[in-house]
């Protein structure tokens, strides 16, 4: 029986409002159609945003939910989601009028992240799952701390994980499949200051993965799932006057993730994909389209489904992602009804789905 597993990090479903601020002073960055108009104080401009908030919020969730319909995945592996409550709220009352058949399972643990997203697991009706958090782990805990991250001003007892490795185990018709849903920490700053922490955390993976198996890590059935905030390889835009923009395929010399690729530990299915069909998110200040969100499987769950590609949503997209327009099968796709130029928009990153048959793997549900 084949399952449709899926990745996507919605992007800030939260319940709080939250103001934008200058990581440096900790002064408040209005939103861009607040910061337009003069207001009294900072307190009169809080309140203007909370409503532009809601507004544009209420139009992006309705694009979440049409992304997520068209994923049409049995499990949904979530980044950036502020709590369970968030997550049964925008499933209620936004996505169950999207899809035909509604999730049942929800799972989120919180994490370590200073702003409060987690990472979450959705599951439809026959599909159990049990979870398990790996947040409170520290570089002593897995013998993973070093003078790169020494140097980063980190000490030993740090927690690994910027959020969470949250590992669920999923039971498939009598078989096992364990998921581990991860957001790794940010990019932003400077990818190459923070590549130390991304790669602390992949290695940190690497060895629950590692651990729990022994040595039959790449003969079970796993994947790691999520937004990895890195990249081996990167699309180059540029704008032409005319036609689709000029893409330019550039290889990184060294990435976060480089602890999963090591060995083949793990394989990244949307490699699987044409070089040009496998970004999943576009960073404008640098001009470049790269893939950020993975579905990693292992080894023998690879090689038990040969002709399994990943299927990306970009519909979701705002306009100002240069898109060349195009599907696999040569058509162009369009977007939602009501995406803007920047806002409102399903997310900044794209969801990915696969469907995969699960073979036996000897072991039987817990």
């Amino acid at each position: 029986m084949p399952i449709r597993i899926a990745t996507f990090n919605v992007e800030n479903l939260m319940r709080r409002h939250t103001a934008e601020r200058d990581r440096h002073t900790g002064a408040w960055i209005p939103d861009a159609a607040v910061g337009l108009y003069d207001h009294a104080n900072e307190a009169e401009g809080r309140l203007i945003e909370r409503a532009v908030q809601i507004g544009i919020s209420d139009d992006q969730r309705q694009m979440t939910a049409q992304a997520i319909r068209d994923l049409d995945a049995d499990i949904v592996c979530l980044q950036e989601v502020d709590d369970l409550r968030a997550l049964r709220y925008f499933h209620d009352r936004y996505l169950k009028k999207a899809i035909d058949e509604p999730y049942e399972e929800f799972a989120l643990l919180q994490g370590n992240d200073s702003r409060g997203i987690d990472v979450a697991v959705m599951a439809r009706r026959g599909y159990p799952i049990k979870v398990k958090s790996h947040a409170t782990l520290t570089y002593r805990d897995l013998n993973l701390f070093n003078d790169d991250l020494r140097r980063g001003g980190h000490t030993e007892d740090d927690r690994i994980f910027r959020r969470d490795c949250l590992e669920v185990e999923v039971e498939i018709a009598g078989k096992v499949l364990d998921i581990f849903v991860c957001h790794l920490k940010s990019m932003g700053g400077d990818r190459d200051r923070t590549m130390a922490i991304r790669r602390a955390e992949a290695r940190a993976v690497r060895r629950i993965v590692e651990r729990k198996y022994d040595q039959r890590a790449r003969f079970c059935n796993w994947m790691i799932c999520g937004d990895m905030n890195d990249y081996r390889e990167k699309i180059a835009v540029k704008r032409t006057r005319e036609g689709p923009p000029d893409w330019t395929p550039v290889k990184a010399e060294a990435s976060g993730l480089d602890p999963f690729f090591a060995d083949r530990f793990a394989i990244n299915l949307i490699e699987r994909l044409p070089w040009e069909e496998r970004w999943t998110h576009w960073w404008g200040e640098g001009k470049e389209l790269s893939q950020l969100d993975y579905i990693f499987a292992s080894p023998a769950l690879a090689a038990a489904n040969p002709r399994a590609k990943p299927e990306i949503v970009r519909r979701g997209l705002p306009f100002r992602v240069p898109a060349r327009a195009r599907n696999p099968d040569g058509t162009p796709f369009e977007r939602y009804p009501r995406v803007g130029f920047d806002r409102p928009k399903a997310s900044d990153h794209c969801p990915v789905v696969i469907e995969l048959e699960i073979p036996d793997d000897g072991r039987s549900p817990a």
